[in-house]
């Protein structure tokens, strides 16, 4: 198995690696907001594994509604994929939350600075810009202040929903950022959790009781893997899931679709 890149020679080592670059960069914040961007159940797993990660550190929390009134010091804000052609509303708000905090980080997310209001952006924030896979990295690197750490839904503790399951679980999406003409939305017991699920639980649970995963929802793979499960990946219309696939998950049974 070839080493993981930038120095992680395995997955353990790179969830610590990344746990240390992240806490490292809000080492010294008198104070801290934790501002949470819009997002489906999938990007609640993200939220969830920022708070693990958090844990012991006083911050506020702030949802989407809320950025125009939040201010502080630090302002840490949620890894997502609102940075690509799909969708694409953290630019705008990247601005509003400079405006408020002295510090800004962007915890790990995808970027696609072909979109001209990303590159716009993150040309510049001075914020500091966490990627969470090397082709978004390798976007960034010149453009702002930039580094590169696992996705925080791998510092999530999944350990009381592993289960064993049994037959596949579909999982595939319907909004614009599917690719087109992919249709592996169209299979029969098609379920789209990230969407069609009322909480992070149920999410879970039911990723949880199947043993492969077919998915082009990048946290639904994530969650197959951390769960023990096979997981078979189609990309969405950029870069985010084989991205993240190829730079975090090696050690695991991920597999692109043919």
């Amino acid at each position: 198995m070839e080493d993981y890149p930038k120095g992680f020679s395995s997955f353990s080592e790179g969830v610590e690696t990344s746990r240390k670059k992240l806490l490292t960069s809000i080492e010294f914040s008198p104070d801290l907001t934790f501002i949470i961007p819009g997002g489906n159940i999938g990007d609640h797993l993200i939220w969830a594994g920022t708070r693990q990660l958090l844990d012991g550190k006083p911050f506020t929390e702030v949802s989407e509604d809320e950025i125009e009134k939040a201010n502080g010091h630090t302002a840490i804000i949620a890894g997502c994929g609102g940075w690509c052609k799909a969708y694409h509303s953290m630019p705008r708000q990247l601005s509003i939350i400079e405006k408020n905090f002295k510090k800004v980080i962007i915890f790990p997310s995808s970027f696609d600075i072909s979109v001209p209001a990303v590159k716009d952006s993150l040309m510049k924030t001075k914020a500091m810009v966490f990627a969470r896979e090397l082709i978004s990295y390798n976007q960034i690197k010149d453009i702002c202040e930039a580094d590169i750490a696992f996705d925080t839904a791998f510092f999530f503790h999944y350990s009381k929903y592993k289960q064993q399951g049994n037959g596949p679980l579909y999982a595939y999406r319907k909004d614009r950022e599917k690719l087109k003409n992919e249709i592996n939305s169209s299979v029969e017991d098609n379920n789209d959790i990230s969407k069609t699920s009322k909480n992070l639980n149920q999410f879970l649970k039911i990723v949880a009781k199947h043993n492969t995963v077919h998915t082009d929802r990048a946290h639904v793979m994530i969650a197959g893997a951390m769960l023990d499960k096979t997981v078979y990946y189609s990309p969405s219309n950029y870069h985010k899931i084989p991205g993240i696939a190829d730079f975090s998950l090696h050690d695991f049974p991920v597999w692109k679709k043919k």
